[in-house]
């Protein structure tokens, strides 16, 4: 696995990851300080912003619906900016609930510089 894809299935797991510790400490590795998540209208800026985001998603998704956020598929990359594929399923069942698209612009140390998800389904 190269950097690129490392990177994005770290970004991918981090919405799975139950553990604060860890969470909260990938949250930091991934996003620049300044870094943005966007999707839909809703956008988050900052490292804290950013990690009560992940926990809200992680609590609704993972915790109380049990579903998982399965590893980015389709990744492509040009300097600065990341391209996948990323879908969240039932954990039993393995049936997709959401799917869609997501860019990750990056700065020279490979940190997100913002997120962008688009949910196709």
């Amino acid at each position: 696995m190269n950097h690129i894809e490392e990177l994005v299935q770290r970004f991918v797991s981090v919405w799975n990851e139950t553990d604060a510790t860890r969470r909260g400490q990938e949250v930091r590795a991934l996003w620049r300080i300044d870094g943005r998540h966007v999707m839909g209208a809703n956008a988050t800026e900052g490292h804290e912003a950013l990690e009560q985001h992940v926990v809200a998603s992680n609590h609704r998704s993972v915790l109380e619906k049990n579903y998982v956020f399965r590893p980015a598929t389709g990744i492509q990359a040009l300097p600065g900016v990341i391209k996948f594929r990323w879908d969240i399923a039932h954990r039993d069942t393995n049936e997709v609930v959401s799917a869609g698209v997501g860019f990750l612009i990056i700065d020279e140390d490979h940190r997100i510089s913002c997120d962008y998800l688009f949910a196709e389904s």
